[in-house]
């Protein structure tokens, strides 16, 4: 069972892949998710950061699901994602400095757009290492995988939806149909670039599971990019207008506070109840304390598959920053 599971998940991570971009057939590279020789390595400790992982799945009882790894620059918050003409043409003006503008709702698009792609495929990856392994799990697993498979697939589906609709905003260069904002934070380094979905989905007492996944409305999923530049970070937030979110609005608001320690409060949040993706530079690392650490896994675990907006929780992993 071991070298199943394990071979499971080298195969899937290795798979070649094709481009993300409006169907493309070129094969996908490796992509980073926040500009490489700029955001990120700005904030790398001898050019490694901390990313968030997926362990060995026979640690998960000792480390739960997700641990802390230092990963070097090249690998550190990257994904499978475009050909190499889509990886360099298309996000050109976020990866140039001379072109960078936070402001620039086209270049806000594309933050989003990346945020989104590499979510996408992170699931399509899961799903196929769940699938390669469902015939060597024991019987009494076999609801709780299919329960998986069916988040997995339900997610990708609302997830395309809006990767459609950023595609045409990028190819149109309209942005009429989103919203979005960036807002100036003080500087911590943290980088998070993903997709949301804020919400409780419950199953109406009159319906059956399989029509209850049919019929269910959209659910609305917001743009979620924090990142250090130069002294500052900035959050670059957004939404499709048809499907605002109002716990993303209430975030916006939250993030133009001038309380630095309700802003660090909001991203410890963030991190510890939404988010499986995300770095941080060594040194931001080393300042958290071992019990906070150790906190954050257990509320993680706790959280993992809960999706309402009213999670919050009493530790700040920030609250020592100066």
């Amino acid at each position: 069972m071991k070298k199943a599971v394990l071979e499971a998940r080298k195969k899937s991570e290795k798979k070649m892949r094709y481009c993300m971009f409006n169907n493309c057939t070129n094969t996908a590279i490796k992509s980073h998710v926040l500009q490489k020789n700029g955001i990120l390595r700005e904030i790398s400790d001898k050019n490694h950061l901390i990313q968030m992982a997926p362990v060995n799945p026979f640690e998960m009882s000792s480390k739960g699901p997700l641990d802390f790894k230092l990963v070097g620059i090249n690998d550190v918050y990257t994904f499978q994602g475009f050909c190499s003409t889509h990886d360099s043409e298309m996000f050109k003006k976020i990866e140039t400095e001379s072109t960078l503008d936070f402001n620039d709702k086209n270049q806000q698009a594309l933050f989003c757009y990346r945020g989104l792609c590499q979510e996408i495929r992170r699931k399509e990856i899961a799903t196929e290492w769940m699938l390669e392994l469902k015939s060597h799990f024991p019987a009494h697993f076999l609801p709780l995988i299919e329960s998986l498979l069916d988040g997995y697939s339900d997610g990708i589906k609302n997830l395309n939806l809006f990767k459609t609709e950023l595609e045409k905003t990028i190819n149109s260069q309209n942005t009429d149909s989103f919203y979005f904002e960036t807002i100036k934070i003080p500087k911590i380094e943290l980088c998070i670039s993903v997709p949301l979905n804020i919400g409780e989905l419950e199953i109406p007492n009159d319906l059956d599971y399989e029509k209850w996944r049919r019929e269910k409305p959209t659910m609305s999923t917001s743009f979620i990019n924090i990142f250090p530049k130069g002294n500052e970070s900035f959050a670059i937030i957004g939404y499709h207008k048809n499907y605002p979110c109002n716990w993303t609005i209430n975030l916006i608001n939250k993030l133009k506070s001038e309380d630095k320690n309700k802003i660090f409060k909001e991203l410890s949040d963030l991190v510890t109840l939404r988010l499986e993706f995300w770095s941080m530079s060594k040194s931001l690392f080393d300042t958290i304390p071992q019990i906070k650490l150790a906190e954050f896994k257990f509320l993680f675990m706790q959280n993992s598959f809960d999706h309402s907006p009213k999670l919050e929780t009493k530790l700040n992993l920030f609250e020592h920053l100066k």
